[in-house]
């Protein structure tokens, strides 16, 4: 803004400046309204200097407060939870198994986000390891927020091939919808693949939106979708039997859906927002609950694709 009535008035006096005369005075005068100039433009800048210092000072104050109010809630919460869950009674989110906390072995580690300790259980009948259970035990709206702070100042990786990779594996046909579910804001998938001609929507309820093919309520998709694909998401899923279930009323029977991640191994175990991984026989398990069946499997590197057709 400064830069943008500086630079008038700058002009302005350059015009002003272009006097025409070789007078003493209008030597004079010129070069008063050059020091004019000089002196506007250094106070200009000077003030912009300070504003955008001051812009920085209350980002930082801001990102700050975030992070003291963020950590002081899951730490608090950690407290509570050292004592709930010495009797509490837990049950698998994929297989259903129940069983004291001590049925099941522990797996710990700290979240990244400020979310404290994170206590996780494998379990004995699936293999799948699932947790923490004081995020799972939150409501809707509690993650909702939860999932907005995150992405209001965190951005995952771009992973536009992999998700493109995922989309191929589930034998697309053309003239037919596909949706790439969880589909963020930092890939261009969408835009690619309807580049090529395929009917592909994004599906994101938390992150900002990127396109018009790109929605925040499942209303708003195809009534028709033959075929679902995501990267990094499954393991997001608070109640995969619940989100499965979802995807078998979206799809038609022999339909395809593609979930890649590296968390059907016990990777990325440092954020709270992992909620399940999907390790030993466990996709399968969650396959036959649902009314799927694992087809394929493949891995590149880290990130391992399963394919899941609807029986």
């Amino acid at each position: 803004m400064f830069r943008k009535y500086g630079g008038r008035a700058a002009r302005w006096l350059a015009n002003k400046t272009n006097i025409v005369g070789t007078s003493p005075a209008h030597i004079d005068l010129r070069n008063r309204l050059s020091a004019i100039e000089s002196n506007l433009n250094s106070k200009i800048a000077a003030v912009e200097s300070n504003l955008n210092s001051k812009i920085a000072a209350l980002e930082a104050q801001l990102a700050l407060s975030d992070r003291h109010q963020t950590l002081g809630f899951w730490t608090a919460l950690d407290r509570v939870y050292d004592h709930i869950l010495i009797d509490r009674t837990l049950s698998c989110i994929i297989c259903g198994h129940s069983a004291k906390r001590d049925g099941f072995e522990h797996v710990t580690s700290k979240c990244i986000f400020g979310g404290g300790k994170l206590e996780r259980y494998k379990c004995p009948t699936c293999e799948c390891i699932f947790g923490a259970q004081k995020f799972l035990d939150q409501p809707e709206e509690m993650v909702d927020l939860d999932y907005q702070l995150l992405y209001s100042r965190y951005k995952e990786g771009n992973t536009t091939n992999i998700e493109i990779d995922a989309f191929r594996s589930t034998n697309p046909r053309r003239g037919e919808a596909y949706v790439n579910w969880g589909c963020g804001a930092w890939n261009s998938t969408v835009a690619a693949l309807r580049l090529e001609g395929w009917d592909v929507w994004g599906y994101e309820p938390s992150a900002a939106r990127t396109s018009e093919h790109v929605v925040s309520q499942k209303e708003d998709l195809p009534t028709k979708i033959s075929g679902i694909f995501s990267n990094n998401v499954i393991e997001h899923f608070l109640d995969p039997v619940a989100q499965f279930n979802e995807f078998n009323a979206l799809l038609p029977t022999g339909a395809r859906m593609a979930h890649s991640t590296a968390c059907y191994e016990y990777l990325y175990e440092f954020t709270r927002f992992h909620t399940v991984f999907l390790t030993g026989r466990s996709p399968q398990v969650l396959a036959e609950r649902t009314g799927f069946r694992v087809v394929d499997r493949t891995q590149q590197g880290e990130h391992i694709n399963v394919v899941f057709e609807k029986i």
